[in-house]
């Protein structure tokens, strides 16, 4: 389908709802209601609005409804409650998609975390775990789509999650909850095995938070905080077994440890399937002045084998880990300088260190003549000495001041513009050392000398500074025009592609009646190219002496919203164009393998989002649906072209991992003293990460890909009986598919056009069954005379607005 097209479909499509919103009329405290009840968002222009004027395509999910699902983590929230977006957990730390796409093992550095303001991704490489979100002090979660530089600079190219934490006034007193699950084992083909006490997995969580509400030199001011702490360990599982490919000297190319047979990979896994995480959170406000910090350290290991996990670890072995440290902090001030000029000042600070661990048996060979650590810095040498640690460390910090001015022209909110500047400094480094298990002397470097002395390393200091302006007009009642631009100079961005950071939006919103919306949105982003891509230089990691391009996106869409009575619909569609993605390549796949960071052609992709929300019996019983259709595609170069030809492959092939249809329902109702739930997220067919070699067709036979997957998950919350102030959670979770789309062990194949002939796949396991139970307390003055608030969902909370 041609853009032209597509335009012309969104168009109709807009139409059509329009002229069906004009013909279904409510009363006035019906349409009252509906006005009350839409979602206000923050995130997309920097300010509250509604979500039908906001200039982008945003989906709210509130606090109330992640206690009415029982939801944990943001990942389930994002697949179950959220439109436009999902997440993979790979069985490791989870990834992030929106529109039909998702980039593989970007560690989510193509969209934006926001925490009050905060950034959450790392400086270094643009990570963000999503476990450093505090869900239980959460109010509400603003998942924008498309293209967000103009406003946030670097990473917003997949979209931004804003996160807003409640205020004292809305969380008073204390708060305390654990939540206890339990998954069954799983065999080789992810099927539910039966279960033993030693072969089931957990997944406990434990939060306390508490708020208060104060005077502060003559101001209201409120404080905070809150401690989580969450323990996951896998089921037992088993993988299918692999043999190992053979080394130099005819034997097994390595040995993976006690856990494995020799010379294969696979079988039962008991120790490297785990999640864990400790977290505080603090936020104070006092009149203009808010201040918040976040702190978070959690280790997390996934049992599977493949070009980037465990490459060289003893199979199935708990000190094959990964931890991150991560701390962040802000001081806002908001000053009214005039009855129509506003202006923010906001200091920032963060750090984050990144450590990833693998413990080694079997060493590698010394090479007559070659010292150590030429072929690379992590090399493990045999000989007589005991098992080796590999050890990589990656430490960013930064320090940042960001200026924001906001002048109402007219005074009526009519024409307003917004100027800001923003400023960074960052300083980052990594380093690659291996150790000799038993003395803890580092190899490759003075005996002497037993931590970080040893290996590749290298350190930046860096800087960025960005500047931009939006303009928001109102020249008629119905329509609306926001405009905006923002220019980013970045030490890692050579001055020739300075253009490709421009950030340019421009959005037109028509809004015939408080009813009916309608958007045309042009959008672009861009991603500096990471610390980690630039300047990470091993023995298997090339650098690149000309610099990268930084990745850029540009997206047209077109969006419709219309409220009718407790009916609401959306509709939206949309057009991306990718250029110059930034993609590890194999540049020699003999082993020893190489790799380089190189730019590639890109991705286009087009699709549609609907939407659809309701409720029926005095609100009670409310419904939920979201979908996406996308069609994504990824453009090979001339050379890949010419190389594949012989395949039949031409210039584009489907993009790996993503789903092109996708989407989530929900359904709760509310009971006298509580609450049932039950949300399904579908997943529809995906192709595994090792279909392709950069864009180069695999030989593994047939195309690996997993079927499509439907997970359910239901909920029944409510109020203890004879406790006041406590309430409870009781649920499930089961995926019908047992796989995700990443292929496991060594047979990871190779790029056809070398060797045609392949293995077949084996793919990483999915969590199929989890059964969970919690209690939460509230305890505050207020709470001791009736029912606790949080006990049930209000009525307006489950799909209604933020308060």
């Amino acid at each position: 389908m041609s853009s032209t097209r597509l335009a012309l479909l969104s168009a109709a499509s807009l139409a059509w709802l329009s002229s069906a919103a004009r013909e279904a009329r409510a009363d006035d405290v019906g349409s009252l209601l509906e006005i009350l009840e839409e979602n206000v968002v923050s995130g997309a222009s920097r300010a509250a609005e509604r979500a039908s004027d906001a200039p982008a395509m945003s989906s709210v999910i509130t606090g109330a409804q992640l206690k009415l699902f029982g939801l944990r983590r943001l990942e389930d929230a994002l697949n179950f409650l959220s439109n436009g977006a999902f997440a993979h957990s790979r069985m490791s730390v989870p990834e992030v998609g929106a529109r039909g796409v998702a980039l593989t093992r970007d560690a989510n550095s193509h969209v934006l975390v926001v925490l009050d303001g905060m950034v959450v991704n790392e400086q270094g490489g643009g990570a963000v775990f999503l476990h450093d979100i505090p869900l239980d002090v959460v109010d509400h979660i603003e998942v924008i789509l498309g293209p967000g530089s103009v406003l946030y600079g670097a990473q917003a190219m997949l979209g931004v999650i804003n996160v807003v934490t409640k205020k004292a006034t809305d969380h008073p007193g204390l708060h305390a909850s654990v939540m206890l699950g339990a998954s069954p084992p799983l065999d080789e083909s992810g099927g539910i095995e039966a279960s033993t006490a030693d072969r089931v997995g957990h997944d406990s969580a434990l939060s306390l938070s508490f708020g208060r509400s104060f005077t502060l030199l003559g101001e209201p001011a409120g404080a905070v905080a809150a401690l989580e702490v969450d323990d996951f360990e896998g089921p037992h599982i088993s993988f299918p077994k692999q043999r190992l490919p053979k080394g130099q000297d005819g034997g097994p190319g390595m040995d993976l440890g006690p856990h494995a047979e020799p010379g294969t990979w696979g079988g039962p896994v008991e120790e490297q399937w785990f999640r864990r995480k400790a977290g505080v959170y603090l936020r104070l406000d006092a009149g203009d002045l808010s201040a918040t910090a976040r702190a978070t350290r959690s280790s997390w290991a996934a049992p599977y084998m493949d070009l980037y996990e465990n490459r060289v670890g003893a199979y199935d072995d708990a000190r094959n880990d990964n931890t991150q440290s991560l701390f962040l902090t802000s001081l806002r001030y908001r000053a009214r300088l005039s009855e129509r000029l506003e202006g923010v000042a906001r200091g920032y600070f963060g750090y984050s260190r990144v450590l990833r661990s693998r413990y080694v048996i079997g060493h590698d060979p010394i090479v007559p003549g070659v010292p150590l650590r030429v072929l690379s810095p992590e090399q493990c040498p045999r000989g007589p000495s005991g098992p080796c640690r590999k050890e990589s460390l990656f430490l960013s910090r930064w320090v940042g001041l960001e200026v924001q001015g906001r002048y109402d022209w007219l005074g009526d909110g009519s024409f307003s513009t917004m100027v800001g500047v923003d400023g960074r400094l960052r300083t980052s480094a990594y380093e690659f050392v291996a150790f000799d298990d038993l003395t803890g002397k580092s190899y490759g470097s003075d005996p002497g000398l037993t931590h970080w002395h040893g290996g590749g390393n290298s350190r930046k200091d860096e800087a960025a500074l960005g500047a931009y302006v939006q303009q928001t007009l109102h020249p008629l009642r119905p329509l609306s025009i926001n405009a905006g631009i923002r220019v980013d100079l970045d030490s890692r961005i050579p001055l020739d592609y300075v253009a490709n950071a421009i950030s340019p939006r421009a959005a037109l919103i028509v809004t015939p009646d408080e009813r009916v919306s309608l958007k045309l949105i042009y959008s672009s982003a861009f991603r500096a190219p990471s610390f980690v891509e630039l300047y990470t230089v091993t023995g298997r990691l090339l650098p690149n002496p000309d610099g990268l391009k930084p990745e850029n996106v540009s997206s047209l869409e077109a969006v419709s919203s219309v409220r009718s009575g407790a009916h609401a619909f959306t509709i939206g569609g949309f057009y991306s164009d990718w250029r110059d993605v930034i993609e590890l390549q194999i540049v020699k796949l003999q082993a020893p393998s190489v790799s380089k960071y190189n730019n590639v052609p890109g991705i286009k992709n087009y699709g549609t989002n609907l939407g659809y929300e309701t409720s029926f019996i005095d609100r009670k019983l409310r419904l939920g649906v979201n979908s996406t259709f996308a069609l994504t595609r990824r453009r090979m170069s001339e050379q890949q072209v010419a190389r594949n030809a012989r395949f039949g492959t031409g210039d584009e092939v489907p993009i790996t991992v993503a789903p092109q249809v996708y989407g989530n329902a929900r359904i709760s109702y509310e009971l006298q003293s509580g609450a049932v739930s039950l949300a399904a997220a579908y997943m529809g067919r995906r192709i595994a990460d090792q279909a392709y070699y950069g864009g180069d067709p695999s030989n593994i036979a047939p195309r690996p890909e997993v079927p499509p997957q439907l997970e359910l998950r239901a909920a029944l919350t409510g109020e203890l009986p004879g406790l006041k102030g406590a309430s409870y959670t009781l649920g499930g979770q089961y995926a019908f598919s047992s796989h995700e789309p990443y292929v496991v062990g060594p047979n990871q194949g190779l790029p056809r056009y070398l060797v045609e002939d392949g293995p077949t796949a084996d793919f990483a396991l999915a969590n199929r069954l989890t059964i969970f139970a919690g209690i939460e307390l509230h305890l505050d003055d207020e709470a001791a005379g009736g029912p606790a608030p949080a006990a049930v969902p209000s009525s307006g909370a489950a799909f209604g607005a933020s308060p």
